[in-house]
C-alpha cells in the first residue's frame, strides 16, 4: 500500500512512473502552461522571488472570495476537473516546492472549479494561495510560507532577584574571556574539524572491518553438508557463476529462494582460488544482523572448519575474525564504516558481495552508491550483487550493462491460498460476518429514512451556521471532572446496542433528530449526559437512519460539540447506510469550518487509494458470487488495515488438526502483533494453552539478541512443532529449513517522512507483489508447502511490484552525516547523494542539510562540527543525539535516555477502539504526567512504572490497564542500552570517577535541567502562545492547535472536554513557551504532538545555535542616545518604553525584548553555557573544571527558581535513584517485601542505573544492623576492613543468625546456561545444594548469587535470589540431574575478571581466593559485600 502521506518525496515517486496523456481537448488550454512548467518561465506561469518583500499579514482566506459555499466545502476527490489538469497542476506545485523560488502564479484561463481544486491542493501540502483580481483578470498565486504569516508577538523573560544574584556572582568570578567569545562567535571562512579525540582510535575504529592481506585459500575439507550442497539449484551454474565474475567487473546474480545463491557463491570463489593459486580476501554484506551470523555458520559447517578461521563474521559490537580469515560476512553499516575511514580501506580486498540488494534499505543504497564509484577507480575490485527478486533493468542501467545470472529456487511446490480461499475451506466465521445479512436488509431501511432526512433539509431554505450562545455550553464544568481513582475504568466498556433499553433509544434517536433537523443545540445537554451517566457509545447511531452525532454535528456546522465528540474519541470514518462519512456530511451541507475541523482529525488522506471493501465492490466482475459475498462480509467484519489474528490462530488449529509435523512461520507487521500473537497462544486460547507440550513458540525481530534468534533455527525434538513469529526478516535474511506453512499477514511497518512537514511516522502498509513471493517461497524447503495470504487475490493484483525505496522516504539528516564522512571533502552531499541507483529529491537532501547547520552538526560549508562527528556515532537522529549529549553535560542522563529512546522508536501509548476506552487512555496518559503540562513527562513515567510492573511480575497486567505496549517497552529498553554503550565508547560516561554513571546523573531528579535538554534536542521546534488571541504559533505557523491526543489539548481530567476546548487549554498554560516532537498538518490545520510546556529562561539560554553575531544583543535604545528613538512614532510614552527595552535575537523567529541588565546577564549566561558545551563536545573524557562545575550549579539554581516562580511543580522519583536503606529501617521477609524494596529491585535489574553504591550501601547496612544486635556495636562496612575480618564469624551455626544478606558462588558448565538465566530469570542447582539455598532465601532478606562458568576465567555477573526452589524442572539447561528451578533477578551481566578478584578471601572456604570455590559455596558477608563492589570498577 501506498502511503497515505502527503509526502512530496512519495508523490513524486508515484508521478515518475505515471503517464501523461492530455487529450486534444485540454491540449491548447495546457500547451504554454504544461511548457512553463517543464521547460521556462513563461506569461501564463511565472515564478518570483517576492519572498524577500513581505507583505505582512495580508493573507487573503485560500478560496477566491467569489466561489460559492459548496466549493469551498469540497474537498480534493469531491471537485471533479480533467485528470490532464490535475496531473500538470500536481507537476507545477511539486516542481515549485522544490525550487527556492517564493511565489507561483497560475494562469487566468482556470475554471472555478480548477482553481477551488489548487486552492486545496496547496492547502495541504502547507502554502498560502490567494486569487486576485475579475473576471478574464483572475490569476491565482500560491506562496511559500516565509515565517511572516506569524504575527509578531512579543517574547518576554524576567529573571528573579535571587536569580540575578545567581547569575552575577557566576559572571563576577568567571567572567567571559576573549578566547570563548571569539570561539563563539560565527564562522566567516571555511574550516576543516579534526574528528574530536582522533588519538582515540577504540571508539573511531568501532564496528570497522579489520585490516588483512589477501591469501590463498586453503581447500576446503570434508563436511556431511556436501551432499545437501550438491542438490542446490545454484550448484549446477558453478562453473558459469565463476567465469562470468572473472570476465565481469560487475555482475548481478538473481537467485529465487531456496537457490542457495548466498552461502554457495561466496565459497564458489573460495575455491576457485584455491584451485587458481591466487589470493582473495571476499566481503559479504547482509541486511540484518541475526543473517550475517547465521550465513557465516553455516558456510563455516559446509567447509568443515570453525567460525573465525577462513570464514568469519564482524556485526557492531560483535566480531569473530582472524588474521587467517579470507571471507568476512558483515552488515551493510559495518562495511559502510569502514568505507569511511578512507577509499583504502579496500585495497587488500579482491572481491564484493553485496546480498538481498532488492532490500533497498537506505544503508544498501548509500553503499551501492559508494561501490560504484569505488569499481570505477579500482579495476581489480569485483562486485558481485545477489537478490532474489529485484528491479533489474533499473539496476542493469545503473551499473552499465552488467550482466545477469538467473538460478532457479526450491525444488517443491508451494500452494497459494488467498483470503477468499481460507474463508471457504477452513468455513471461517465470527459473530459480525454472522450478522451481515440481518444487517444489510437494516441499512436499505435506514437509507431511505436518511434520504427522507437529508431532502427535507434541503427542501428548507439554509439558514446561517449556529451562532454560539451562552446557553448551549454542554454541561456544567463540575459535571465534567473526574472523580479521580480508577472509576474511569468502570465506564471502559460501552454497551452494546442490542442491550440498550428503549427509553435509552428513544433519548439518543431524539437528541440526534433534533440536533439535525431542528438544528437544536439544547439536545447536546441531554445527548452528553447520556453517553457519560450510561455508558452509551459517542459513535451511537440513530435506529432508523444509521446516522451519529458527529455526523449530524458536522452536517449542522456545530463546531464546538463536534470537538467535543472527537476528544470523546468519536470515530470519523464511520459511514452511515448511505456510504457517507462526518466528512461527507459536512462537504454535502456546505459547512467549510466542519470539513476544515474534520480534515485536520485525518492527519494520512490517501491518493487514490482503495481498501479491500472497495476493491471488491470495483472488481466484482472478477470474482464468483460467493467469494464475492464471503469477502464483502468479513470487511464488513473486520478493518482490513489491521491484521486479524482471530483468523491467523484460527488458521494454526486448521493445521494442528490437519497435520502433524513441520514448522509453522508467521509473518506480522511488527513487535506489538508478534507479542499479541504470542500472549494468545501461550496465555488466552484454550485450543493451545492446553497443548503447550506440543509446540514451541518462537520470534524473529531484529531488536532481539542475537543469541535469542540463533534458537530459531535449532532443531525441535520429535513431535514439537515450532512457531515461528516474524517481521519481514525471516522474508530472505533468514532460512528456517523445516517450514511447510506460511501465514501471511500482507503487512509491514515501514518509516515514513514528510520532509515539508519533517514528520517521521512508522506506518502499516501492503507489502509488496516481490515481497508476497518471497514470503511464499519459505515455505516447501523440505517438502511441498502451503502459503495462506490473509489479503485476496484482488488485492495482490493491486499491490506495487516492489517496495518504495527507502532513501525516498527516510529522513537524511542521519545519511547526510555518514555522507560527510564517506564522500570526498570537495563533494557536496547533494552531487553525492544525487549518483544513487534512485536519488531522494535535492529538495529534501537540502531540507536535512540546513537542519544539520541548525543544531551545529554542520558548519555553513556542509563540513562537520566537533558536534556533528559525535552524532554520527549515535544510534539516534542527530536531534535526538545532541539532546542525550546536553543531557550528559548537564548531569542528567537517565531521564533523557528514556525519552530519547522512546521518541526515536514510537509511542509506547496505544489508541484503544473504543470511545470509551480512548477516554480512558487519555485520562491514564494524563495521570503520568504528575501535572507537569508534559507529554515527556507521562513517556518517561509510564517506562519507569512499567519497569516497576515488570520487576514485580505483573508488567502484561500493567500494559493493559494502562493502554501501553509491552512490545514498545521492551525495545526501548534495548534501545537504552544500546545508546549507553556508545556514550561508554565514545567517552561521555565513564567507568568510574568523574563522568561515571553517578555522575551524570546528579541531576536527573531536577525536572527543570531535563528540560532544558529537551529544549536543545527539540529546537526548532518551539511554540509560542498569544495571550490575547488564546492561540498559539510558531515560526512559520500563525495558527497552531494542540493534537488530540497531547495531555495538554485538555486543561483538566475531565472525561468530556468542555467547549472551546483548545482555547481553555491555552489559557490553562502557566508560561508561554511550549516544545514539541513533530507538527503534521492536515488540511490548513497544523497540530503539534508531544508537548512539553518550559519557561522562557530554558528556551532563551538553550535554544538556537551555540554561536550568534555579536549583534545578537542589542543595547536599549536610550543607552545609544536619544537619536535612536523614532521621531514619526504616534505615541512618545509607548516608544520610550520600548526604547528602554534590550533585545536578544536567537534566530530570526526567536527576539526577546526585555530590560538592558537583565539581557545582558541573560546573555552571559548563555555564553557561560555553550562555551561549556563546546568544551565537553571537544574533549568528552576530559574531567570537569572548577568552571565548569561552578556553571552546571548555577543553571540549576537558576533554572530550578524560573520553574518555581512560573508556577510549575517539581515531580519527585524521575531519576529513578533506588533508596538506600537505613539501619533503622525494618527488616522485611521476602513474603513481605515493601514497594520501596520492589523500587530497590528493579533499579538493579536495568544494566545501564546508576545504582551500586547505595545497593551496597543497603547491604552494609542489613549486616550491620544484624550484627549490631547480636555482638554490640561494630566497625562500620564504610572502614577499611581486612579480607579476613569474617573469621569471627566462622562458625557455621552462627552464620544464618549473624547475616541478614547471605552470598552464594554458583558455578555452570558452560555458558549457555547462564544466557538461558538472564533470558528467562530462573536457575537450577544439584539437588544437594536445593536445601541450603532454599533455607537461606527463607531465613534472609536477601539472597546473592555470584555467578561463575567453569574455566572461563571470570565471574560472568550476579544476581538476586527471588523465589525458593519450586518443584518444577528445566529441560533446557543441557545438564543431567538439575533439581527445580527458582527465580533469579539479575543485576550485573558484566563480567568480572578473576585478576580483579585475587585480595578476596573466603573466611568460610578455609580463606581461599572466592573464585576457588565448589558450587553454592557461601561466601562471608563482609567478603561478598566487596566482591560486588568490584563491578563499579567495569
Amino acid at each position: 500500500m501506498r502511503s497515505r502521506s502527503t509526502a512530496s518525496v512519495s508523490i513524486l515517486y508515484r508521478q515518475k512512473h505515471k503517464p501523461l496523456r492530455i487529450s486534444d481537448r485540454n491540449r491548447i488550454k495546457l500547451s504554454g502552461f504544461l511548457t512553463a512548467v517543464c521547460f521556462h518561465r513563461s506569461v501564463l506561469l511565472r515564478y518570483s522571488k517576492r519572498g524577500e518583500m513581505s507583505r505582512g499579514g495580508q493573507r487573503s482566506h485560500t478560496n477566491a472570495s467569489k466561489q460559492t459555499a459548496s466549493l469551498k466545502a469540497k474537498g480534493l476527490k469531491d471537485i471533479r476537473i480533467d485528470e490532464e489538469v490535475k496531473i500538470s497542476v500536481n507537476i507545477a506545485l511539486e516542481r515549485f516546492q522544490y525550487s527556492d523560488e517564493k511565489e507561483l502564479d497560475f494562469p487566468s484561463s482556470l475554471t472555478n472549479s480548477e482553481r477551488a481544486f489548487i486552492h486545496r491542493l496547496a492547502q495541504s501540502l502547507g502554502y498560502v494561495s490567494k486569487s486576485r483580481g475579475k473576471g478574464s483578470n483572475r490569476y491565482l498565486t500560491v506562496k511559500k510560507k516565509d515565517g511572516t504569516e506569524a504575527s509578531r508577538s512579543i517574547m518576554t523573560c524576567n529573571l528573579s532577584h535571587n536569580s540575578k544574584h545567581m547569575v552575577q556572582s557566576l559572571l563576577q568570578r568567571f567572567p567571559i574571556t576573549h578566547k570563548e567569545r571569539s570561539e563563539l562567535q560565527p564562522r566567516t571562512e571555511r574550516a576543516v574539524f579534526p574528528s574530536p579525540d582522533a588519538s582515540d582510535s577504540k571508539s573511531r575504529t568501532s564496528g570497522r572491518l579489520s585490516h588483512g592481506i589477501p591469501q590463498v585459500p586453503q581447500k576446503r575439507g570434508p563436511s556431511e553438508l556436501d551432499c545437501f550442497r550438491r542438490a542446490l539449484p545454484v550448484y549446477e551454474r558453478q562453473e558459469e557463476i565463476i567465469q562470468t565474475i572473472r570476465e565481469n567487473q560487475v555482475v548481478l546474480v538473481l537467485g529465487e529462494t531456496g537457490s542457495g545463491k548466498t552461502t554457495q557463491i561466496p565459497q564458489f570463489l573460495l575455491d576457485d582460488c584455491c584451485r587458481s593459486g591466487i589470493p582473495c580476501r571476499i566481503f559479504c554484506t547482509q541486511p540484518r544482523r541475526l543473517a550475517t551470523i547465521a550465513v557465516a555458520e553455516r558456510v563455516a559447517a559446509e567447509r568443515g572448519e570453525k567460525i573465525g578461521q577462513t570464514i568469519g563474521y564482524q556485526i557492531r559490537l560483535e566480531s569473530r575474525v582472524s588474521p587467517k580469515t579470507l571471507l568476512t560476512f558483515c552488515t551493510s553499516g559495518v562495511l559502510l564504516r569502514t568505507l569511511m575511514s578512507g577509499d583504502e580501506a579496500l585495497s587488500t580486498v579482491t572481491h564484493v558481495i553485496v546480498d538481498e540488494v532488492h532490500e533497498r534499505d537506505g544503508l544498501t543504497d548509500f553503499l551501492l552508491t559508494k561501490m560504484k564509484e569505488l569499481v570505477q577507480k579500482t579495476p581489480s575490485l569485483k562486485l558481485i550483487l545477489s537478490s532474489a527478486t529485484l528491479d533489474v533493468n533499473l539496476f542493469v542501467r545503473y551499473f552499465g550493462d552488467c550482466p545477469v545470472i538467473h538460478i532457479k529456487g526450491c525444488p517443491y511446490e508451494v500452494k497459494q491460498l488467498f483470503l477468499e480461499d481460507i474463508l471457504r475451506t477452513t468455513g471461517y466465521t465470527n459473530k459480525d460476518m454472522k450478522k451481515y445479512k440481518k444487517e444489510a436488509q437494516k441499512e436499505e431501511r435506514q437509507q431511505t429514512s436518511l434520504t427522507e432526512w437529508c431532502d427535507a433539509r434541503l427542501d428548507v431554505s439554509q439558514p446561517d451556521a449556529p451562532r454560539e450562545k451562552t446557553h448551549t455550553c454542554v454541561l456544567q464544568e463540575n459535571d465534567l471532572l473526574d472523580d479521580g481513582g480508577d472509576s474511569v475504568f468502570s465506564q471502559m466498556s460501552e454497551k452494546d446496542v442490542a442491550t440498550l433499553e428503549p427509553w435509552l433509544l428513544r433519548e439518543m434517536d431524539a437528541c440526534i433528530s433534533n440536533i439535525f433537523l431542528n438544528q437544536d443545540a439544547d439536545a447536546f445537554v441531554q445527548l452528553f449526559n447520556l453517553i457519560l451517566n450510561e455508558n452509551i457509545s459517542v459513535d451511537y447511531r440513530h435506529s432508523e437512519t444509521s446516522a451519529t452525532p458527529l455526523m449530524v454535528s458536522a452536517g449542522r456546522g456545530f463546531l464546538s460539540q463536534m470537538e467535543q465528540l472527537l476528544s470523546m474519541g468519536a470515530n470519523v470514518n464511520i459511514k452511515a447506510s448511505n456510504g457517507w462519512t462526518a466528512l461527507d456530511w459536512a462537504k454535502h451541507f456546505s459547512q467549510t469550518e466542519a470539513v476544515d475541523l474534520l480534515e485536520s482529525h485525518i492527519w494520512c488522506v490517501e491518493s487514490g487509494q482503495l481498501d479491500e471493501s472497495s476493491l471488491v465492490q470495483t472488481a466484482a466482475s472478477e470474482l464468483n458470487p460467493e467469494d464475492q459475498e464471503l469477502l464483502k462480509a468479513y470487511h464488513h467484519s473486520f478493518d482490513d488495515e489491521k491484521v486479524d489474528l482471530d483468523v491467523i490462530l484460527h488458521l494454526l488449529s486448521s493445521i494442528y488438526q490437519s497435520s502433524d509435523e513441520g514448522a509453522v512461520l508467521i509473518f506480522l507487521p511488527g513487535y506489538d502483533e508478534i507479542v499479541s500473537l504470542r500472549d494468545r497462544i501461550l496465555f488466552d486460547d484454550k485450543r493451545f494453552t492446553d497443548h503447550q507440550q506440543r509446540f514451541q513458540v518462537f520470534i524473529l525481530h531484529s531488536s532481539m539478541q542475537t543469541s535469542d534468534q540463533k534458537k530459531v533455527l535449532r532443531n525441535t525434538p520429535k513431535g514439537v512443532r515450532k512457531i515461528i513469529l516474524s517481521t519481514n526478516i525471516a522474508e530472505t535474511s533468514i532460512t528456517v529449513n523445516d517450514v511447510v506453512f506460511v501465514i501471511d499477514s500482507g503487512k509491514v511497518k515501514e518509516k515514513a517522512y514528510d520532509a515539508l512537514n519533517n514528520v517521521t511516522m512508522l506506518k502499516m502498509v501492503w507489502i509488496s507483489k516481490a515481497s508476497a513471493l518471497q514470503r511464499k517461497g519459505r515455505a516447501g524447503r523440505c517438502r511441498p508447502g502451503i502459503c495462506f495470504h490473509l489479503f485476496s487475490r484482488l488485492r495482490f493484483n493491486n499491490m506495487l511490484e516492489h517496495q518504495i525505496p527507502q532513501l525516498l522516504r527516510m529522513p537524511l539528516q542521519e545519511l547526510c552525516l555518514h555522507t560527510k564522512l564517506l564522500a570526498p571533502v570537495t563533494c557536496p552531499i547533494a552531487e553525492f547523494l544525487s549518483k544513487a541507483p534512485e536519488p531522494p529529491h535535492l529538495h529534501t537532501i537540502k531540507h536535512a542539510v540546513q537542519m544539520l547547520k541548525t543544531i551545529d552538526a554542520m558548519d555553513p560549508w556542509e563540513n562537520l562540527t566537533e558536534l556533528g562527528y559525535h552524532l554520527a556515532d549515535l544510534p539516534v537522529e542527530p536531534h535526538l543525539g545532541k539532546m542525550v549529549l546536553c543531557a550528559v553535560v548537564l548531569k542528567c542522563l537517565d531521564p533523557i535516555l528514556t525519552i530519547a529512546c522512546t521518541l526515536a522508536h514510537r509511542d509506547p501509548f496505544v489508541l484503544p477502539a473504543q470511545a470509551a476506552q480512548k477516554r480512558a487512555a487519555m485520562l491514564c496518559r494524563k495521570r503520568f504526567t504528575a501535572n507537569t503540562f508534559s507529554d515527556h513527562m507521562a513517556l518517561l513515567r509510564a517506562f519507569q512504572a512499567w519497569q516497576k510492573a515488570r520487576s514485580d511480575g505483573w508488567e502484561r497486567a500493567f500494559c493493559e490497564k494502562n493502554f501501553l505496549s509491552q512490545a514498545t517497552m521492551e525495545i526501548i529498553v534495548g534501545m537504552r542500552t544500546q545508546l549507553l554503550g556508545q556514550l561508554r565508547a565514545t567517552g561521555f560516561v565513564r567507568a568510574r570517577g568523574g563522568g561515571d554513571i553517578r555522575d551524570v546523573n546528579q541531576n536527573s531528579e531536577n525536572w527543570a535541567v531535563v528540560k532544558a535538554a529537551l529544549v536543545t534536542g527539540m529546537y526548532p521546534n518551539l511554540i509560542h502562545v498569544d495571550r490575547d488571541s488564546l492561540s498559539l504559533m510558531g515560526s512559520k505557523e500563525k495558527k497552531v492547535r494542540f493534537h488530540p491526543t497531547s495531555v495538554l489539548s485538555q486543561p483538566q481530567y475531565k472525561k468530556i472536554p468542555p467547549a472551546n476546548g483548545q482555547a481553555a487549554a491555552v489559557e490553562s498554560l502557566p508560561t508561554d513557551w511550549l516544545i514539541y516532537d513533530e507538527m503534521t498538518r492536515a488540511h490548513r490545520i497544523a497540530s503539534v504532538r508531544c508537548c512539553s510546556v518550559v519557561t522562557p529562561l530554558s528556551v532563551a539560554i538553550f535554544a538556537g545555535s551555540a554561536k550568534l553575531p555579536s549583534s545578537a544583543l542589542q543595547e536599549p535604545a536610550v543607552h545609544r542616545g536619544a537619536d535612536a528613538v523614532n521621531d514619526s512614532s504616534d505615541s512618545e510614552v509607548e516608544d520610550r518604553s520600548s526604547a528602554r527595552l534590550a533585545h536578544i535575537s536567537i534566530d530570526d523567529w526567536l527576539h526577546f525584548k526585555l530590560h538592558g541588565e537583565t539581557a545582558e546577564l541573560l546573555f552571559g549566561l548563555r555564553q557561560r553555557w555553550q562555551s561549556l558545551f563546546l568544551r565537553r563536545i571537544r574533549s568528552p573524557s576530559k574531567s570537569c573544571s572548577q568552571l565548569d562545575e561552578a556553571t552546571i550549579r548555577a543553571l540549576v539554581s537558576v533554572l530550578s527558581a524560573e520553574e518555581q516562580s512560573a508556577g510549575l511543580q517539581q515531580p519527585t522519583g524521575i531519576g529513578q535513584r533506588p533508596r538506600p536503606m537505613t539501619a533503622d529501617d525494618p527488616l522485611q521477609t521476602p513474603a513481605g517485601r515493601s514497594a520501596a524494596e520492589h523500587q530497590e529491585l528493579e533499579e538493579r535489574s536495568s544494566p545501564d542505573r546508576p545504582r551500586l553504591a547505595s545497593q551496597l550501601k543497603n547491604h552494609r547496612a542489613l549486616h550491620s544492623k544484624h550484627l549490631g544486635d547480636e555482638n554490640g556495636p561494630v566497625k562500620s562496612a564504610d572502614g577499611p576492613s581486612s579480607p579476613s575480618s569474617g573469621a569471627r564469624c566462622s562458625s557455621p551455626s552462627s552464620r544464618l543468625l549473624r547475616s541478614s544478606v547471605r552470598y552464594f558462588i554458583m558455578k555452570s558448565s558452560n555458558m549457555r546456561n547462564i544466557d538461558l538465566s538472564q533470558q528467562r530469570g530462573i536457575w537450577s542447582t544439584t539437588p544437594n545444594n536445593e536445601h541450603k539455598l532454599t533455607r537461606a532465601f527463607v531465613e534472609s532478606s536477601a539472597v546473592f548469587l555470584v555467578f561463575s562458568v567453569q574455566g572461563s576465567g571470570h565471574f560472568q555477573g550476579y544476581a538476586r535470589m527471588a523465589s525458593a526452589v519450586s518443584g518444577e524442572r528445566c529441560l533446557d539447561w543441557g545438564s543431567a540431574g538439575l533439581g527445580g528451578v527458582f527465580g533469579v533477578e539479575w543485576i550485573r551481566k558484566d563480567s568480572l575478571p578473576f585478576q580483579l578478584t585475587q585480595q578476596l578471601l573466603n573466611p568460610w572456604n578455609d580463606n581461599k581466593r572466592v573464585q576457588i570455590s565448589r558450587d553454592a559455596q557461601e561466601v562471608e558477608p563482609q567478603t561478598g559485600s566487596q566482591l560486588l563492589q568490584l563491578w563499579e570498577r567495569i
